[in-house]
């Protein structure tokens, strides 16, 4: 540790605050502007050989429990991207000081940390969201499944009495039945995209129109080519699914750090 870290260390310990982390960086990374909390403190590295650790300072009394605070460690991670490669850390972790920094995390990953960042030098991934236009989806399963258009003629005649237990089954069969197609229309996304990229990993549908988040892995050149294939998909859906692409965003789903790892 050079004369200047100490120095920023001692500072640190009397301040009462400790390091957030946000990701790793190769050595010669260039940190962009501040951090989270209610008081954003410059983001920096702290260097160890070739690799960094992207770092801000933030106050040990005062918890980062706010929405704001996660969409601020991400903006700081995702930022990056564009300029060098990142192993994203989650959000959360951190380390009392430089020190520790180096000695818990940077030193014992040096090799590892290093590899992982050539690997994905030049990569970024996408978010493919596919969500379903609800008017649209619902006309096509009245119009397919017979049951669920039996029971949603019934209840438009229903008594009141009645029409909350013929309410339920008609959800349940519109359910199952958006179910099966967002099976197959999944498959249909998975398959378009495989044409571009073999790193794919699904997310869960976060509601019921949503057909499904698709995280991919691939240069940052090839960024046009997956807009225009999320393009293609969207005019054969024909106003059914819309597709939006997220990104460039660190490889939050392929390659990411949970918290001080030193294995």
């Amino acid at each position: 540790m050079t004369e200047s870290q100490s120095e920023t260390a001692r500072t640190q310990a009397s301040s009462n605050t400790a390091l957030l982390l946000y990701g790793i960086v190769p050595a010669d990374a260039k940190p962009k502007g501040h951090g989270v909390g209610r008081a954003p403190a410059p983001v920096r590295t702290i260097p160890h050989g070739r690799i960094a650790a992207l770092v801000s300072e933030v106050p040990l009394d005062e918890p980062l429990d706010r929405a704001e605070d996660l969409q601020g460690f991400s903006r700081v991670v995702d930022e990056m991207v564009s300029d060098t490669a990142i192993i994203p850390i989650r959000f959360g972790a951190a380390l009392e000081d430089e020190a520790a920094v180096e000695s818990g995390l940077l030193e014992p990953n040096e090799k590892k940390f290093g590899t992982a960042l050539e690997d994905l030098k030049g990569l970024a991934e996408y978010l493919v969201i596919g969500q379903y236009v609800e008017e649209t989806v619902l006309r096509e399963i009245l119009q397919e499944d017979q049951q669920a258009a039996a029971l949603s003629e019934t209840l438009r005649s229903a008594p009141p009495e009645a029409g909350r237990d013929i309410s339920l089954a008609l959800g349940e069969t519109i359910n199952a039945d958006l179910e099966q197609k967002r099976e197959t229309d999944t498959t249909v996304m998975v398959n378009a995209l495989s044409e571009l990229t073999n790193e794919l990993v699904l997310r869960p549908p976060t509601h019921e129109q949503e057909v499904a988040a698709i995280a991919v892995l691939l240069p940052l050149d090839k960024e046009k080519d997956l807009v225009h294939i999320a393009d293609q998909l969207s005019k054969q859906w024909n106003n059914r699914v819309v597709l939006r692409v997220v990104g460039p965003l660190a490889a939050w789903d392929f390659m990411s750090v949970e918290a001080t790892d030193n294995q």
